[in-house]
């Protein structure tokens, strides 16, 4: 008598219904690895500086890791020099060098909080009610924009890399607030 397994049923499947399987692990796949990623999102630029980045940097690298920097226009310069003096095929327009470093210094300056190359969350002891979060949100993020986050969804690694990025823009935030906001944010508005 003929039992069926797990994987004979899997064989039996029509393709659609395997694809459909195999499609849904592979989403779960890498939203468990997003969700854990701590990256910073730094929006392209307007013209010129985004036609700058396409020119002499995309080719080879993304834009978010100048996040990782906060620095003055001579202390780019330098650090562009020294992460591509073993690229020696690597040149820029001296148009493009003074837009980029403008772009970089008026938007990655001495002043912004570099966004942190390595972030251990903390565990979190006591979790924002309702009220709390909401007052919280009222009181950090409407000095410098409105509250955003009620239209958005996302699991917890979004959050944290959003809630992250508004630190380093300079919002005033402990790590154990932010890993409250992170909790209440996944679970009142995750996916």
């Amino acid at each position: 008598m003929f039992e069926f397994t797990e994987r004979s049923k899997m064989m039996l499947m029509p393709a659609s219904a395997k694809f459909t399987v195999l499609f849904m692990l592979l989403i779960c796949c890498i939203n468990a690895a997003w969700s854990q990623q701590i990256r910073p999102h730094v929006p392209l630029p307007d013209e010129p500086v985004r036609s700058a980045i396409f020119e002499e940097c995309s080719a080879c690298h993304g834009i978010d890791v100048y996040a990782y920097h906060a620095l003055d226009k001579s202390g780019w310069q330098n650090l562009l020099s020294d992460l591509h003096s073993d690229s020696p095929q690597w040149t820029v327009t001296s148009s493009n060098v003074e837009i980029m470093l403008t772009y970089l210094t008026e938007n990655f300056g001495p002043e912004r909080n570099p966004f942190p190359r390595e972030y251990i969350p903390q565990p979190v002891e006591e979790i924002f009610s309702d009220v709390d979060a909401q007052d919280f949100l009222e009181q950090t993020c409407t000095e410098c924009h409105e509250i955003r986050v009620y239209s958005r969804n996302g699991p917890t690694g979004y959050w944290r890399n959003l809630i992250l990025e508004m630190r380093g823009n300079g919002a005033q935030l402990s790590d154990e607030n932010l890993e409250r906001l992170v909790e209440w944010l996944a679970r009142t508005q995750g996916t």
